[in-house]
């Protein structure tokens, strides 16, 4: 377990709110991402999530769900244009013997464990190949603890929705540039086996997330 009280603390504001050529980018603008709750929203199975969020201690906190699954949290972009380094703290608190869960299990081929990550969202929120982002291979694998990702925003840390890094060729390199221009949301996925957002949930115990920081400097 890793902290009883910030366990007792997210859970008691969770029932509370249950109740209620490659374009050239100029230099970033500093920006903290805001953890009000409000302000983010999910993708989840089932949808809308079964649990609110709750911002507490100055984090963002949901509770993992044991049936379905939390696949995407994420928050508007206050900055359109984005370039510098992206960086993200979390913990996790656990109560019980908690076993975390990809919706894609981990295979011979796909290794990845239950893990969260970045993602960039472009072009208004896009469904094409390169309107979604994510950081490659850097993320926090699911486990009582804290840790913090720092990803530079270079096109050889990031992938797109069909897997391919940013610096793969000439036209991911012009996509992932002009995604850096156009960047509608913020947040991060869920997921493991072979894919970075299909999912996770707990199949023991019990768990909480909060996000501490989402920063762009």
């Amino acid at each position: 377990m890793h902290s009883t009280r910030a366990w007792l603390a997210v859970l008691g504001a969770i029932a509370v709110a249950a109740c209620s050529s490659s374009p050239s980018a100029p230099s970033p603008t500093p920006a903290t991402i805001s953890l009000q709750s409000s302000a983010w929203e999910t993708i989840s199975d089932p949808q809308p999530f079964p649990f609110p969020l709750v911002t507490i201690f100055g984090g963002l906190s949901l509770q993992f769900p044991a049936n379905g699954s939390i696949n995407y949290l994420f928050t508007a972009s206050p900055l359109r244009i984005v370039h510098g380094t992206l960086s993200v703290s979390v913990v996790v608190d656990t109560l019980g013997s908690v076993v975390f869960n990809s919706l894609d299990p981990p295979s011979s081929s796909c290794m990845i464990p239950p893990s969260v990550r970045p993602f960039l969202w472009a072009n208004n929120n896009g469904n094409g190949d390169y309107d979604r982002w994510w950081s490659n291979p850097r993320s926090f694998a699911l486990a009582a603890g804290s840790g913090t990702i720092t990803v530079p925003l270079t096109a050889d840390a990031w992938s797109s929705v069909n897997g391919k890094f940013g610096n793969a060729d000439a036209e991911t390199k012009f996509a992932f540039d002009k995604a850096l221009l156009n960047v509608s949301r913020l947040g991060l996925t869920f997921g493991g086996g072979c894919s970075f957002g299909h999912g996770v949930n707990v199949r023991s115990g019990n768990a909480i997330f909060t996000l501490t920081e989402y920063v762009i400097r």
